[in-house]
C-alpha cells in the first residue's frame, strides 16, 4: 500500500457530501483558489477522501490545477474498496476518473466496517499539515474530522466562512483568532490553529464553538 511521506507539504480535504446547487459554482471556485494559495505557501501533495460532494470536487479541483503545476501529486485515501458500490451511475463515473487520473490511490480496508470512514479522515489528518474543509456546520463527519485536525495542531482553512460574499457558518466573532484575504482578495482564509493552541487537549471544543454571547467574554479562550 502507498503511503503519504511528507505531512509538512500535505493538504488534506474534509467537507459535506451535499452542496446546495445554488452555491455549488462558488465552492468550486473557492476550493480552485485554496489550492492556489496552498501551492503558493509551499504544499505539493493533496490527500482527498474520494467520497461524494466535497471531495470528488475538491479533487477535481486538484486534477485542474496540476495541468499547469506537474509537480503537485493527487493521493485518494479510500477507506474500503467497495466504497462506490452503491453510488448512482454517474458519481461512479466521476469517481473512477479521479481514481485513474490520481497520482497515488490508498486502499486503506479492502472491506467495509463500521468506523473506517472515520478511520480515513484521521488519516489524512495524521499525514497533512493543513486540512481545506467546506464546513457549515459545527456537527457530522466534517466537523468530527475539523475537530480532530485541531486537536492535533493542525491549521484548517474553512472556504464556507465568506462564500458567496457572506458567512453561511453561524459563529461566534471570537471563534476565530487569524482570517486574512488571500492574495487575489477573493477568498477569506480562515485559521483554527491558534484558536486550537489556547485549549487544552481535553477541552470539549464544540462547546467553545457553540457558547451563547452572554457567556463569550467571560468563557473565550486568550487570543
Amino acid at each position: 500500500m502507498d503511503q503519504v511521506n511528507c505531512p509538512s507539504g500535505t493538504v488534506c480535504f474534509t467537507g459535506h457530501r451535499i452542496i446546495s446547487p445554488d452555491r455549488m459554482d462558488e465552492v468550486k471556485r473557492f476550493t480552485l483558489l485554496a489550492v492556489e494559495e496552498a501551492y503558493d505557501a509551499g504544499y505539493r501533495t493533496y490527500i482527498c477522501g474520494g467520497a461524494r460532494g466535497y471531495d470528488t470536487v475538491a479533487a477535481k479541483a486538484v486534477l485542474f490545477f496540476r495541468r499547469n503545476h506537474p509537480d503537485v501529486r493527487l493521493v485518494i485515501a479510500v477507506p474500503c474498496a467497495s466504497q462506490a458500490e452503491h453510488w448512482p451511475e454517474k458519481e461512479k463515473d466521476d469517481y473512477r476518473m479521479i481514481l485513474n487520473r490520481a497520482d497515488s490511490v490508498i486502499i486503506l480496508s479492502e472491506a467495509y466496517y463500521n468506523g473506517c470512514m472515520q478511520s480515513r479522515n484521521r488519516y489524512m489528518v495524521d499525514h497533512s499539515a493543513l486540512c481545506i474543509c467546506y464546513m457549515t456546520q459545527f456537527k457530522g463527519g466534517t466537523w468530527s474530522t475539523v475537530r480532530y485536525a485541531l486537536h492535533q495542531g493542525i491549521g484548517v482553512k474553512n472556504i464556507a466562512i465568506h462564500c458567496n460574499g457572506k458567512s453561511i457558518l453561524k459563529e461566534n466573532s471570537w471563534n476565530y483568532t487569524s482570517t486574512y484575504r488571500s492574495a487575489s482578495g477573493n477568498v477569506s482564509i480562515v485559521h483554527l490553529c491558534h484558536f486550537r493552541k489556547s485549549l487544552q487537549k481535553k477541552t470539549n471544543i464544540s462547546i467553545c464553538f457553540s457558547m451563547k454571547a452572554g457567556k463569550e467574554k467571560k468563557n473565550s479562550p486568550n487570543r
